[in-house]
């Protein structure tokens, strides 16, 4: 029997459901249901009974629970107390970054996450999608923040989402679009996509909603640079699809943002990686940070 399995059900006797507990354990609640019944079948005894109304200890899992629950609290007390000491010392965390992500978050979280862990230094490595990917795949500890489509649309990486925002669409004033108080996706059948290139989400994402609608998107020009896209869009030589808080009204003063009538078209922000539970103890605290405030 692991350690961690006895952690697992000793976390599953403070709740009343099998549910409630895998959700607190950040595991599904087939893997936790299977677990607690091997625990079962190893002892030889029942430890919970499981009703309509929940769960709760038998007298067997009662005497289990009362013989390992103050090992566990010592345990993760010892724990924290050795994070603390190593965490204490300065610590360099490096993580990749889509351009201009932070633009889509408050401006202050970097500075006021310095600010209240001052041993930690952040460093930013600014990447496209497909090199964040790359980065994030080479190795277990890398981890990257970007802004991604809601279900990634089959790629490989993990994700925690930090908050989701409604995609636009970005058109010059003079474009009869932009008059509507919405639009639907079908309605770009004939216009003329203004694309990042091939490393961004940014295609995958408009030949997506284009398949939906039936039709293949027409590209009038590629960049890598979001600003040249938008720029673009202010002169009238395209349409494009962004986010609000990359939109300078004062520097666009041509470019309408008309909202989508489907609701479901948006991007997340999101840290990629390979898996959360193999990320250090700084990584995890950065990423909860963002969540939190973000």
């Amino acid at each position: 029997m692991e350690w961690k399995h006895i952690e697992y059900f000793i976390e599953t006797a403070k709740h009343t459901s099998m549910s409630k507990a895998a959700e607190a354990l950040f595991i599904s609640q087939q893997a936790l249901s299977r677990c607690i019944a091997n625990m079962e079948q190893e002892l030889g005894a029942e430890l919970f009974t499981r009703s309509v109304k929940g769960i709760r200890l038998t007298e067997e899992g009662q005497y289990f629970y009362d013989l390992f629950a103050p090992q566990v609290e010592r345990f993760r007390q010892s724990l924290e107390d050795a994070m603390a000491h190593f965490e204490a010392r300065p610590l360099r965390l490096t993580f990749c970054c889509a351009p201009l992500i932070f633009r889509c978050l408050d401006p202050e979280l970097l500075l006021e996450f310095s600010e209240q862990y001052p041993n930690i230094t952040l460093e930013q490595l600014e990447l496209s999608d497909a090199d964040c990917d790359a980065y994030v795949e080479a190795d277990p500890y890398h981890f990257g923040l970007l802004a991604i489509p809601e279900n990634r649309h089959g790629e490989r990486l993990a994700y925690t989402p930090v908050k989701t925002l409604p995609l636009y669409l970005f058109v010059h004033k003079d474009n009869p679009l932009a008059k509507l108080e919405q639009v639907n996706f079908s309605q770009l059948r004939e216009e003329r996509f203004l694309m990042l290139d091939k490393k961004s989400y940014y295609r995958k994402l408009i030949r997506h909603y284009a398949a939906r609608y039936g039709f293949e998107p027409r590209t009038a020009f590629e960049s890598a640079d979001v600003n040249q896209l938008i720029s673009l869009v202010n002169k009238g030589r395209g349409i494009a699809l962004s986010l609000e808080p990359l939109l300078d009204k004062s520097v666009y003063e041509n470019i309408v943002m008309v909202p989508f009538d489907d609701e479901n078209i948006t991007w997340s922000i999101a840290f990629i990686h390979q898996n959360y539970e193999r990320l250090g103890a700084a990584a995890k605290r950065f990423i909860r940070f963002i969540q939190e405030r973000g």
